[in-house]
């Protein structure tokens, strides 16, 4: 069977000065424990290369039901240990494929 995601979070994050490699380090962590969650087909951290002060989340989920879980079993998203290490709160945009 293939896997397709029926939600894509896609989550931008803008570091503080020197902080980072510490949102790249919560952003694995957090990485690892979404694409152990029940319906994540895959989780990812970024960079830009227009935007090289940017990190980005990636994940893929069955749907909203399978990412609100694992939000809800996280304690909210994004975790309250990257708020303080950015300097705004994370851009957090949602796609659904067409196809």
């Amino acid at each position: 069977m293939t896997e397709h995601a029926g939600l894509i979070q896609v989550t931008t994050f803008r570091p503080a000065p020197g902080r980072r490699d510490e949102v790249l380090a919560l952003c694995a962590q957090t990485q690892e424990r979404a694409a152990a969650a029940d319906g994540c087909f895959g989780a990812q951290t970024c960079t830009v290369d227009e935007d090289p002060d940017a990190v980005v989340a990636i994940s893929r989920w069955r749907g909203r039901p399978s990412l609100e879980a694992f939000q809800a079993a996280e304690g909210g998203s994004p975790p309250i240990g990257v708020r303080d290490v950015l300097t705004d709160m994370p851009v957090i945009r949602q796609y659904m494929p067409v196809g």
